[in-house]
């Protein structure tokens, strides 16, 4: 559950999820250290009407909330006032203090809450830009955006005698020079920080495009030589006083970034910063220095979003292939039932009339000796036992798989217990499904809804193993909510958020019952919950 989610579900859960923990600590220490350090190296790109043109604590900043998450936004705002006045950026005390520490605590705060809304709205959402190596970009481009949007708004609330954010300069070219420094430092220094705690943590790398020079060899000469021609175009025309125009080098970044992902359009940007950032931070009046930055923030923002789009075109491939698959698999196990129910109702009459006779037979020798009433007995026991069975298969697959009926929850839930404990109990766990009440009905294809609710429960036992799993369902105005929870350890943000295939079919059999599944993750617990429509009025 994300901060904004839990903000809008309750105050209480949302300070909950705001919470400083432990293991945050040295988290902090360290940021503080690499904050003070990144705010000293930024000095260099400053002007009267902005503090730096080129600011990479702001990427530092906005990596370590991409990756931890918008919970820790108050206190990496706070650590950042402290850290600032450690160093002597300003006092605590005297006139200024109120618009300084302000001004100190509002880009924290706006690049958590700019995180926060960009991740709720992709999410859920069908849409090209929210697909995960989209929304990066999207975050990055609103969260100095944001900050400088919000100056007026926050100093609306100061005192009259508290001071004003750059008294003297022209207000526009201050917000402009601030959002500029900030998403540079974003796009430049946030990706390398993200790679590198991936790495850190195990999970995969990114993939490098040239490090394997043999197939890979003329795309990067290809790549190299118009990069090379188009910043050295920039750079005559710039020396011919047209200007910082932006157009070659946008192009040469927008040509890497579609041919080959964020990853190449990351090494684009850095050569682009590394050509112009050197010259910007000579001796240049503030205005050239705002024209040049200006264009180059344009360059770096096409780039990174042409990788982005290329990279989410390659994600949406990837999971259209699989989803096909996944269809294929279905009309595969739609035929092998179809060809199921056609062999249940051929062996079903002559099994009838096995077991009527194996009755008989019991009763006609149940006077002789012994020997013989017992063999009879067991002939007649497990023509029953198969009988039943096929009548158990008949009732659970011979319906027309297109024609949903009235399933009670309670047989729903019984049918999927009685699938699964035999697997919990061989692999050391336990499954606990509590009572049902008998009138909470859906409108359901039985065989579809079981497999759904199956693959929940064998997900969660394999994700505890050796733990209690437990299945619930209970009303909710007019739907009803079937809960699978099971015990995670370690925080749960730290496990993974993705979906397996069992998941993918089992969300997909949910939502053709026009029904919902949702994963909530709580301390130490993951709880998977199927919201279904009730049918009023069934068994009325």
């Amino acid at each position: 559950m994300t901060v904004l989610d839990a903000a809008l579900r309750s105050p209480t859960a949302a300070f909950r999820a705001l919470a400083l923990r432990v293991a945050d600590l040295p988290l902090l220490v360290a940021y503080a250290l690499a904050f003070a350090l990144l705010h000293w190296a930024a000095k260099p790109w400053g002007g009267a009407g902005f503090f730096s043109l080129w600011y990479p604590a702001a990427g530092l900043r906005f990596a370590v909330l991409w990756s931890r998450g918008a919970r820790l936004t108050p206190w990496l705002a706070a650590t950042e006032i402290l850290t600032d006045w450690a160093v002597g950026v300003f006092p605590l005390t005297g006139p200024g203090v109120v618009q300084a520490v302000t001004g100190a605590m509002r880009p924290g705060l706006t690049c958590g809450l700019a995180i926060a809304a960009v991740r709720h709205l992709a999410k859920g959402s069908g849409d090209a830009l929210a697909l995960p190596p989209m929304t990066l970009g999207l975050a990055a481009v609103a969260a100095p955006a944001l900050n400088a949007v919000m100056v007026m708004p926050f100093e609306a609330w100061l005192p009259a005698d508290a001071g004003r954010y750059r008294i003297g300069v022209d207000i526009a070219i201050s917000l402009t020079g601030l959002a500029v420094g900030d998403l540079l430092g974003i796009l430049v220094l946030a990706p390398l920080l993200l790679w590198l705690a991936a790495l850190a943590e195990g999970a995969a790398p990114l993939r490098l495009p040239y490090l394997n020079l043999g197939p890979h060899l003329r795309p990067l000469l290809e790549d190299v030589l118009v990069m090379a021609l188009c910043l050295l175009l920039t750079i005559a025309l710039w020396r011919a006083g047209l200007g910082a125009q932006p157009i070659p080098s946008l192009l040469a970044g927008a040509w890497i970034g579609l041919r080959h992902g964020r990853t190449a359009a990351w090494f684009a940007i850095c050569a682009q910063v590394c050509v112009f950032l050197p010259y910007s931070a000579g001796s240049l009046d503030d205005g050239k220095r705002l024209e040049l930055h200006l264009g180059l923030a344009a360059v770096v923002v096409v780039t990174w979003l042409a990788g982005s789009f290329s990279d989410a075109q390659k994600a949406s491939r990837t999971a259209l292939d699989k989803r096909n698959r996944l269809l294929f698999q279905a009309e595969r196990l739609k035929t092998l039932r179809a060809m199921s129910v056609a062999v249940i109702h051929e062996i079903s009459q002559p099994l009838s009339t096995l077991a009527i006779e194996a009755a008989h037979l019991k009763a006609a020798t149940a006077h002789l000796d012994a020997d013989t009433a017992a063999s009879a007995d067991l002939v007649d026991r497990k023509a029953r036992a198969l009988s039943d069975l096929v009548r158990r298969l008949r009732r659970f697959g011979g319906r027309d798989v297109d024609e949903p009926s009235p399933l009670p929850v309670a047989m729903l839930v019984q049918t999927a217990c009685q699938i699964v404990t035999p697997e919990a109990r061989a692999a050391g766990g336990r499954l606990e499904c509590s009572a049902i009440a008998a009138d909470l009905v859906v409108q359901a294809q039985e065989i579809e809804l079981t497999q759904a609710l199956v693959n929940l429960l064998r997900n969660a036992l394999a994700a505890s193993p050796g733990q209690v799993v437990r299945l619930s369902a209970l009303p909710e105005a007019d739907d009803v909510r079937i809960e699978v929870s099971n015990p995670l350890p370690g925080a749960p943000e730290t496990a993974s958020g993705g979906m397996g295939v069992g998941l993918v079919i089992a969300r997909t059999i949910v939502e053709a019952h026009g029904g919902t599944l949702a994963r909530h993750d709580e301390p130490g617990l993951v709880r998977f919950t199927i919201s279904l429509p009730l049918l009023t009025g069934a068994f009325a």
